[in-house]
């Protein structure tokens, strides 16, 4: 339970933060947001997306973005594609800075990075920069309400490197973990500390993360857990591979929306009564409603695993049983 006590502990002494619940006009919007860090003794950026479909009394899944050196919360946050999956499957989207362009998240230990360090930059960069995403999380969380087991993580380039250090480092928090062309630099070993399923992105084409940086950490990763996942784009580069390809944040979120953590009973947040569902060809499956989108609504099993599927593929009386819950939920405050 480390990640679960630190995230309490940081709610704690998190001293203000900039702005309360989202007003309705900012819902479907990126919003600028800012908190005092006190360890850090300054007010930190961080972005937020909360999709027009949110609503207090229903938890939504939620997907902390990392992002790469140089880069920040306002960039990451608007990769084509990545808000726009958001807003069509109801996630909340937060970017935290990590104290600043630089920190790697504590992916190169507590003090300064390797790379990208400048005169100026605190001794404890790697630890501040850590502290951050956490602090941000424990914002989210209290402000909004998060989904206890479909809270993601993903990353590009130094914020996938952040990724596996955080996914290892705080295991129990994650449902799915997605680094993208990641720097990472330190042992293998840390798959053996990753619990969630991963599913690593990168560019045979990548000069700056090279594919053969990348190809031995993914051949071990199989080895290690058989749901995790390695996608290697041919011709795919740094950059626009990336931040230009809605196609591929599509697939992300696909991948994203397979999992979903098993939680303990007095942490679980309300939840919709699990249901015997079946479908035309006379297929059964217990699950819950999560949330619907037009003609399709996305179910999840007892063990957190969702499904999205068309509602014309269910019999008459779940179709109907689904049309009511969506009706009530249009009247509900």
């Amino acid at each position: 339970m480390k990640g679960a006590l630190t995230l309490f502990v940081c709610g704690l002494v998190l001293a203000s933060c900039a702005g309360l619940l989202p007003a309705q006009e900012d819902l479907g919007e990126i919003q600028k947001r800012s908190y005092s860090f006190k360890d850090a003794g300054k007010d930190i950026e961080y972005a937020l997306y909360v999709p027009s479909s949110y609503k207090k009394d229903k938890p939504a899944p939620l997907l902390v973005l990392l992002h790469g050196l140089g880069s920040n919360p306002q960039q990451v946050i608007r990769y084509q594609g990545v808000t726009a999956e958001a807003e069509k499957r109801g996630y909340i989207v937060v970017a935290p800075f990590g104290y600043n362009e630089r920190g790697w998240y504590g992916s190169q230990g507590k003090g300064k990075g390797r790379f990208g360090v400048r005169a100026g930059d605190p001794e404890n960069l790697g630890e501040l920069s850590e502290k951050d995403v956490l602090n941000v999380l424990g914002i989210v969380r209290k402000e909004l309400n998060v989904n206890s087991s479909r809270i993601y993580l993903a990353g590009h380039s130094m914020g996938g490197g952040g990724t596996i250090h955080l996914g290892a480092a705080y295991s129990d928090i994650w449902a799915a973990l997605v680094p993208m062309s990641p720097a990472y630099m330190g042992s293998h070993d840390i798959l053996e500390k990753i619990k969630a399923p991963m599913m690593v992105v990168t560019g045979d084409k990548d000069t700056t993360v090279p594919v053969q940086m990348v190809r031995p950490f993914a051949r071990r990763m199989k080895e290690t857990n058989s749901k995790h996942v390695y996608k290697e784009i041919a011709g795919g580069n740094h950059g626009t591979t990336f931040y230009r390809n809605p196609k591929l944040m599509t697939e992300v979120f696909d991948f994203l929306d397979g999992y979903g953590l098993q939680v303990e009973e007095e942490d679980a947040l309300p939840q919709e009564p699990l249901r015997i569902f079946t479908n035309k060809s006379g297929r059964k499956i217990e699950a819950r409603i999560v949330s619907s989108e037009g003609t399709k609504v996305t179910i999840a099993r007892k063990d957190g695993k969702a499904f999205t599927i068309a509602l014309s593929s269910l019999s008459e009386a779940d179709q109907d049983y689904i049309q009511t819950w969506i009706a009530e939920s249009a009247t509900e405050p």
